[in-house]
Parts: C-alpha cells; structure tokens; sequence
C-alpha cells in the first residue's frame, strides 16, 4: 500500500500502509517582518509515475496565503511504497518556509539515529521523555520500524515532555530556481531482523520488569569459594547501606554445586539451599543464582555413568566439554528436557523461592550444537532450535515474573531473556574495565529494546584509584544497564560506598544511538544522557579519558550535544562545583583513566535548580519543583533516604540580579541553608525515608 496523503481543512494528513502516521501538517512562511500561513488547496489531479521501488503517486498543491504574499508557490507531494516527500517549488524571491505535523509512530516510540552523522563521537541516551537536534528517526520496537526525517534544511523532531508524543519541525529558505524538499519520511521495515541480521528478535516486554536489576553479586570477590556464611555477612550489610538505595539482588555465583545444581556443597552451604534463599529474601532482598544448565555442572559428574544418553557427544564420540571443562547435555533428548532443564529451573523457582537466574555459557551455543548436531538425539533439529527449546523450557519453568539473564552476547536468546551479557568478563584492575568498555559501546544499541544490557558487573575497591572507579561507576550510572557490583562491600572504604549511593538503583534509561560502535578503542569520550521530566529537562554529560592514549582536552558545545540555541549552566557533579556557563563551548582538561560528569542545565531566568545530589542522573528523587514569582517561593518535593543528606544546588546570583534566601523548611525533615558563591546549597535530613515537601522563600535585589 505504502503513502498516502488526503486534505483536510488546507492540512496533510499521511498514512502509511492505511494507518495514519503525519497528521495536520501545515505550513508558514515568512520573510522579514512578514509572516503568513499557507493553505493548502489541490492543484490539478494526482497521477502516477513508475519507479524501481514502485510506484509513486505525486499530488501538488497550490500554498494559499493568509497575507497578500507569497503568491504562485506549488508543493509537490510524492508518495512511494516506502518513501513520502514533500518539494517546494517557490516563487522568485527569498522566503522561509516552515513545516510543523504530528506524528504517529507506535505506542513506545525511541527518538534516535541510526547512523553516526556528524557527531558520532558523542554517545546519546534518554531518560524520560527527550529531544534532540542529532536526532532524525524513531524506532517502533514492537513493529521494528523505524521512521526517518530528512529536509534540505534544518529539522526537529519535538517531544512533549509530559506524553511523550512527537512532532517534526523543519525551516527550509529557498528561492526560484530551486526544488527543495521541506520533508520526507522513509520507513525502514525489519530494522533489527534484516537490517540488524537477527532473525530471532523479539521486542522485550517491560511489564514484570520496569527498571534493570540492581544488587551485588558474588564472582569477582569470592568465586568458587562462595558460601552461606558469607551470604550472609554481604546480606545484612547490603541491607543496612545499599537497600535503602535501590539494591534488589543478591546472587552467587559457581562453586555452590556438587554432583549437579540441585545437589550442593555441604562444606560451604551446611542448611542447603533453601535455607539461604529465605534468608536472603526475609532482608528485603531478591535471591539470585548461577547456572550452567547446558552442562552437568561437575567435571566428573556421576551422570556420566549412570546416565551416559544424556551426554553431549562430540564428533568422535568423546563427551563434549568446554566452560569449566564441564560435561555438557544433549538438549534434544527428551529426558534431558523433562528431568534436567525442567526439574533444575522448577525446583530452584517453585521450591527454593529463586528469584533472579543468570545463565552462563551462551554465546557459543550455536556452534556446538553445529558441531555436535549429527551426534545427537534428534539431529533433525538445527542448533538454533536445540538452543531455543531449551530456553523455551527454562523461561517456562521460571515464569515471566522471575529475571532471566543471558550471558554472554548471545542474540539467538532473544525473546527469552531479561537481561544479556554483552561483552566478556571485567576485572579488579583498570585494563580489565575494557571488556565493558566493548560491551557498552557495541551493544548498548539493543538496552530495553530486546533486553537490559549487562557490560558485566562494577568494582569499586581499591585496587582501582578513585577515579578509575569514579568513572566505571559513572559509566554504569549515566547508561542505565544492569547493575550489580562485585565488591567484598562490607570492607569498602567510606568513599567508595558513597560512589555505589550515587548510581544505585539504575534508572530507566534508553539508548537513542541504533547502531554498533567498534568494539575497541578509542572509546567514545563522550556521554550524553538527555534527562526530561514534567517540571523541566536538562543534560548529563559524562567526559571520560580512559586510556592515557586518549585525548586529554574534551570540547563540548550546544551543538555538540544537540542541544537548541541558548544559554546553559554548568555543575560539576562529583567535583560540587558550579562551572558557569557554557556558551558557545567549553574545553576541559582530564587526566588518564578518569572522568568529569557534568549537570547541563538550560538557563533562561533565576532562581534555577540545577543540581541535586540524590543520584547522578538528578532524576529519580525530585518529583516535583514550583516557582512562585510573586510569593518568591521555591518549593519541591524530593524522596529522601533516611540519613543520607539531601543536598539541593540553586543558582541564585547572575547576570547582575542575585535571590537572598530568607528562610528554607521542609515536611518530614530537618532543613537549612547556606552559601557557595551564587549558589545556595539547601540541606535536608530525614531519619527515616519518606517523600518531603521543601520550600525556600527569597527576596530579589538588584537588576541591570
């Protein structure tokens, strides 16, 4: 069916494949102090021109102005099987024309770019309902379509802060002579299937699980040597520290496991599983676990003897093993399916009360099973479905509610999975970040659209400087992917549990960058995470030297970061530290392996808020933020942890013009008040954690 455009009351509406996409598109134009709409009447009849992609349907229209001028301008409306555009043909002299139109993309439509453009090297994300100038399409997951604008001109794709809904602006000047498109509109069917090349995508439902999971898990401080005592002793302190700010999961890692994953190791768990998943559950807490179920999950498994059908068997004959040198399963025997996949995931969720499963191995299954396929027990079936049935099982066993996380990168499991490890394993010391480097940079593109990323977990421990660990934090905090940490954090210093403060819990961030980085360096030294609320928007940018071989002065600009003409303010986030504006750009100095993260605000009048320090993204803590101008109040309502200071940054001095606080209160905690050059930092402290109302009340003095 592809375009078709109809008139109503001198507007376009477009629909593609008959459901309406561009709606009430209407057009002005102006030059000098003139400025006029334009109706749009039908010129002559449409007709059809054949095309190598189809037919195309052109339909012109006469532009009507309100005002005497400008007369005589035609547009040109094309509409293909994929493609719609939209050409002016102008009169004789110089006039700006203007389109505005809303549109209609899907229920969860992601402002994006597929490509790298201009300014490829600054990584975009959102958070809440954003815009921004970089970006000309947007993605429908659940139809895997993607929309994109182009215009001879300048373009806007706007978003209603409030609804999420989008709509187009562009501006195009032109003159006779010319036939420039005021906009056109491809859809791109089957982005992640063909474009992509992921035959087995699914769009990754979010209902059961809102947000990435947040917590600690136990591999890179305690490996195979994990046990229910120290469960417990990471469970009470995660209780008292970190649960108050958003950490959910508590999972173990190998080592658990005897003769298979439901017979364990008395030595390290001496009251068995049960046990220790009630207890870590009667402290607030979600039990997690992991599991190799492709394997037998012990080197000399009795299994092999007593049950030797169900063993995987390579090309010679030999039982196949690889991670952890384990004896893997033939997933196409029926007993295997009923009495290994199934039993293992329906005991651990149904009996034990399990919670969160992180199955490891993934990413070369496929390939296994292509090697091994002709010795196993249905070898009708390809490796991809040997892979998927299993899965299929497991997802069935554990029901949606419970988190399934993938690991590694392994998009075959798609559909099945909450969570995908994307990249290999990090480790304690600086170099071993890059992995998650790698991860983050190639495969962020598919976070929340077919699952939560996992770049593996944070360090923290002083084994990395502060600001190695800083900036792996920040990484973690402005990307929103799965976050659990892997730290012995009952023996961190003070400073680096406040580090885990600031980005626990990971919030509802999404990628607006479709497409894979390189997996290796140099990485991106820019993040920007656009942050948009019912009370306002601004951005938090992450600049990052991770390597000395990365560049050490870092220039962002509003157009770097695709951000409308216009004045903008500058907080230091770690540092506390009001920066000033940023103007035209801004240059800023990093040494090797560390980060500066910035709180971008725009800035049109005072008093402005523009810091708080509940977490980096400024976002799940203020709920609510009010300006009475004629009461000189600023009020908010702000979710505080008990005990944690509350800290709210407010620029009250620019521009000649200062706001003298007078008096500060709040409902439910303690409240004061001082100076930091033209900032006022308002302190808030509550003993137990609760929503709080705030309000400052100022006198204005001086105005130039």
């Amino acid at each position: 069916m592809g375009w078709n455009v109809t008139l109503n009351d001198g507007r376009l509406d477009a629909t593609y494949n008959g459901s309406l996409v561009l709606e009430g598109i209407s057009l002005r134009a102006q030059k000098g102090d003139v400025e006029t709409r334009l109706a749009l009447e039908l010129y002559g009849r449409p007709y059809t021109v054949t095309a190598p992609a189809g037919d195309q349907v052109i339909t012109h229209f006469s532009l009507v102005p309100e005002e005497e001028r400008p007369q005589g301008v035609l547009l040109e409306v094309g509409c293909g099987p994929t493609r719609i555009y939209l050409r002016l043909y102008p009169i004789g002299e110089w006039w700006e024309y203007t389109l505005h139109g809303n549109i209609c993309w899907g229920g969860e439509p992601y402002l994006c770019r597929i490509e790298p453009g201009d300014r490829g090297e600054v990584v975009q994300a959102g958070l809440g309902h954003v815009e921004g100038t970089l970006c000309d399409c947007l993605f429908d997951k659940w139809t895997d379509r993607i929309l994109r604008f182009g215009v001879d001109g300048k373009r806007q794709i706007r978003t209603n802060r409030m609804t999420g809904a989008h709509s187009v602006e562009t501006r195009v000047i032109t003159i006779f002579g010319s036939i420039p498109e005021l906009l056109s509109a491809q859809v791109i069917e089957d982005f992640i299937t063909e474009h992509r090349g992921m035959p087995h995508y699914r769009p990754y439902d979010r209902t059961h699980h809102p947000l990435p999971p947040s917590g600690w898990e136990s591999w890179y401080c305690y490996g195979r040597k994990t046990s229910e005592k120290i469960l417990v002793t990471i469970t009470d302190w995660l209780k008292e520290h970190l649960k108050p700010f958003g950490c959910v999961v508590v999972q173990w890692d190998d080592g658990y496991q005897d003769e298979s994953w439901l017979e364990w190791r008395e030595d390290l768990f001496p009251h068995g599983p049960k046990w220790i998943v009630d207890y870590v559950r009667s402290k607030g807490f979600t039990p997690g676990i992991w599991v190799l179920p492709q394997s037998l999950g012990h080197v000399d498994s009795k299994y092999l003897e007593t049950k030797p059908e169900w063993v995987l068997r390579d090309p010679n004959g030999k039982v196949f093993r690889r991670f952890g040198n384990y004896p893997y399963v033939d997933p196409t025997h029926p007993e295997v399916k009923r009495e290994w996949f199934e039993k293992i995931f329906r005991t651990m969720a149904q009996e034990w009360g399990i919670d969160f499963f992180k199955i490891d191995g993934e990413g070369e299954m496929q390939q296994w099973y292509t090697l091994c396929r002709d010795q196993l027990y249905d070898p009708s079936i390809t490796p991809d479905e040997a892979y998927r049935d299993w899965l299929a099982i497991i997802r069935k066993a554990i029901g949606p509610k419970r988190t399934l996380l993938i690991c590694a990168t392994q998009w075959r499991a798609m559909g099945f999975g909450d969570c995908c490890r994307t990249g290999t394993d990090v480790g304690e010391h600086w170099p071993s970040v890059e992995p998650a480097l790698q991860a983050t940079f190639s495969n962020y593109w598919m976070h929340t659209i077919a699952w939560y990323c996992d770049p593996d977990v944070l360090i923290v421990r002083p084994t990395l400087t502060m600001d190695q660990a800083r900036a792996w934090a920040s990484l973690l905090g402005l990307s929103g992917q799965v976050l659990l940490v892997s730290d012995p954090v009952h023996e961190l210093p003070e400073e680096r549990v406040e580090l885990l403060r600031r980005v626990f819990p990971a919030q509802d961030i999404r990628p607006m960058d479709l497409w894979s980085r390189p997996p290796y360096g140099p990485y991106p030294q820019v993040w920007d995470l656009k942050v948009a609320t019912g009370w306002g928007c601004w951005d938090v940018v992450g600049l990052f030297r991770w390597f000395e071989e990365d560049g050490s002065e870092i220039d962002i600009s509003p157009e770097k970061l695709g951000l409308p003409p216009g004045r903008y303010m500058l907080y230091d986030f770690w540092g506390k530290e009001f920066l000033g504006e940023l103007g035209t750009g801004r240059t800023f100095h990093l040494e090797p392996e560390s980060c500066l993260v910035l709180c971008v605000r725009p800035f049109e009048s005072l008093p402005l808020l523009f810091d708080t320090n509940r977490h980096i993204t400024q976002y799940p803590d203020l709920l609510a933020l009010r300006w009475d101008p004629e009461q000189g109040i600023m009020s908010g309502e702000s979710l505080l942890v008990g005990g944690d200071i509350y800290e709210v940054r407010i620029l009250v001095e620019w521009d000649g013009t200062s706001y003298v606080p007078l008096e500060a209160s709040a409902n439910g905690a303690d409240a004061e008040f001082y100076s930091e050059g033209p900032v006022l930092v308002l302190r808030l402290n509550s003993d137990a954690s609760r929503k709080v109302r705030w309000e400052v009340r100022f006198r204005v003095e001086g105005s130039e």
